[in-house]
């Protein structure tokens, strides 16, 4: 009789805690609307960070994208996004060269990144600057481009 007893609450006990586990939390897709471009020649050049190491260099983002600039606005997508904190680094790639033209290291060619995080003084922002969480469900933002 105790056996049963023993083996009836273990069996309670292990149905509790399966349900206590909650099911990871869906994918999100995050949305960037760059506005302000100063014309539509070329396309937009997205990079996605999930950290600050490499930031913002596109080579080493953990996802890129890349569109065609309509109506002087661009919209990149990144889909199967996990929650965490994340930066967006972008710019006009005018010459659709995939890379971001400079003279003298001052760009030549729009630029901006997430939550419109000013660059500093001698480069990019930090990744603390531009960054923000993605907790559940899709995420858009809009950023305004910069020229120099």
């Amino acid at each position: 009789m105790r056996e049963r007893v023993l083996l009836f609450a273990l069996a309670i006990t292990l149905l509790a805690d399966a349900g206590i586990a909650a099911p990871p939390p869906a994918p999100s897709v995050v949305t960037v609307v760059a506005t302000g471009l100063r014309n539509d020649k070329g396309q937009v050049v997205c990079a996605l960070f999930a950290s600050d190491k490499h930031f913002p260099d596109g080579e080493h983002a953990l996802r890129g994208d890349i569109v065609k600039v309509a109506s002087r606005r661009g919209t990149c997508r990144f889909a199967g996004v996990a929650p965490g904190t994340y930066a967006v680094a972008l710019f006009h790639d005018e010459n659709s060269d995939k890379v971001l033209n400079t003279f003298l290291g001052i760009p030549r060619e729009g630029f901006a990144f997430s939550r419109n995080a000013p660059p500093s003084t001698f480069g990019p922002p930090k990744f603390a600057a531009a960054a923000f969480r993605v907790v559940k469900g899709d995420y858009t933002l809009t950023v305004s481009m910069r020229y120099m």
